[in-house]
């Protein structure tokens, strides 16, 4: 089985694109050759990662399409990477499945695919059935159908000269009600969601994110700590994002938590972009600021490192960070939100509380930190990552999903012949 995996980039992307590139280097490993069309390279590729838009002018084509057709309201619409690579390729391959499309590939380039071969999409976001932002953010309009996008005035946006979120969200629906691809979900909280607008032509699956925990031995965390220069007697806790600044990562409510219990004397790692504005409002706490981590050993380490990891996104489909803390033995103290509690069960592997509760999560910070079996109930989030979110885990769900589908749509050829 020869599997072509398509998405906007390579790893340094973004936690989608990450889940692509692991998923093709997994499958490689398992004896599946697999090959990994990214349209925007951020580091030196892999052997077997190929550009999605070509070399030199079609690689601008591609680029200058998108980029006028956003301009004009239309995300994405005409699927010029289909007739620039995509076709070209796709005989070689009995099976293409497509990550994060956002900013880079039409979801028309799915429709194409699937005429041919048998085709797949992992949703890792709330743009395969919204008029085009990532999170609605309490917006319910897409549930009915996208108009007067109050998302269009934010700085992503904000070069879109006509909203045309309507007739984005109308061709979306359409590629799923009529086209025979199977949509995977990492999370049953993004299928619900996705289901208030859109019918599928296939029965929808969920999939959860998967690590390879090779990348997280199970370390003391004494050690951990004694190796980043951090006070072994001190109790600290981790906040991650790929932004810190990202609205919808809520730092900030990290951030006040965090001084709500200055007299524990807590040592903070943060780990992400870090700006001036955010460095500010961590004045009177001892922090290490790590920067963006591309070292997954460094990353494990840096989690490890922590008693608590504190993670207060506002919106999120099953974010690998809280998958990564646990696997560090790392309960995940933050908000309940989108995916977020199909991971975490309160005061079995960690706690949640209500989305922009601050008193309550203040409460909790300071309730994990302070309890007596800490250490018990990081090892039981380390073993419900073993259990549920696993590479093999992940990659047998895959393997199964792949056979199925190909197997019942040769049946379908056959009584159509």
């Amino acid at each position: 089985m020869k599997v072509a995996i398509i998405s906007k980039s390579d790893r340094k992307g973004g936690g989608a694109s990450r889940v692509a590139e692991d998923l093709a280097i997994w499958l490689n490993d398992a004896g599946h050759p697999t090959d990994h069309f990214i349209a925007f390279n951020f580091k030196e590729p892999l052997s077997f990662q190929y550009s999605l838009y070509g070399e030199g002018l079609k690689f601008r084509l591609c680029k200058t399409v998108h980029r006028k057709t956003n301009k004009y309201g239309f995300r994405e619409l005409l699927p010029v990477e289909y007739w620039v690579k995509v076709n070209a390729i796709l005989n070689d391959y009995d099976i293409v499945h497509f990550h994060d499309l956002y900013t880079a590939i039409s979801p028309v380039t799915l429709a194409l695919a699937s005429r041919r071969k048998p085709t797949f999409f992992t949703v890792h976001d709330c743009s395969a059935f919204t008029g085009g932002c990532l999170y609605p953010m309490g917006c319910e309009k897409f549930a009915s159908y996208c108009h007067k996008c109050p998302q269009l005035s934010q700085d992503g946006w904000k070069n879109q000269l006509r909203d045309r979120t309507r007739e984005v969200q109308a061709i979306k629906r359409w590629v799923a009600g009529k086209f025979n691809i199977r949509y995977i979900f990492p999370s049953h909280w993004m299928l619900q969601e996705a289901q208030k607008a859109l019918k599928f032509q296939s029965l929808p699956v969920v999939i959860p994110n998967g690590l390879d925990l090779s990348f997280f031995p199970i370390v003391k965390k004494v050690e951990a700590k004694t190796s980043l220069g951090i006070p072994e007697n001190r109790r600290v806790v981790a906040i991650s994002a790929h932004v810190l600044d990202d609205p919808r990562k809520g730092v900030k409510y990290a951030i006040a938590a965090l001084q709500s219990i200055g007299d524990l004397s807590p040592f903070v790692i943060v780990v992400g972009l870090c700006n001036d504005e955010l460095k500010h409002s961590l004045k009177g706490l001892e922090y290490k600021e790590m920067g963006y981590i591309c070292d997954p050993h460094l990353l494990a380490k840096a989690y490890s490192a922590a008693d608590v990891m504190l993670f207060c996104t506002l919106a999120d489909n099953l974010p690998l960070t809280v998958l990564e803390a646990m696997a560090a033995s790392t309960p995940v103290v933050g908000f309940s939100t989108g995916g977020v509690p199909e991971i975490i069960q309160n005061g079995h592997n960690g706690i949640l509380v209500e989305p922009t509760n601050q008193q309550a999560l203040n409460q909790a910070l300071r309730q994990v930190l302070s309890a007596s079996d800490l250490e018990a109930i990081g090892q039981q989030a380390r073993r419900d990552i073993e259990n549920k979110f696993s590479r093999t885990v992940f990659l047998e769900k895959h393997l199964q999903l792949y056979q199925n589908f190909v197997t019942n749509n040769s049946s379908d050829q056959k009584n159509l012949q």
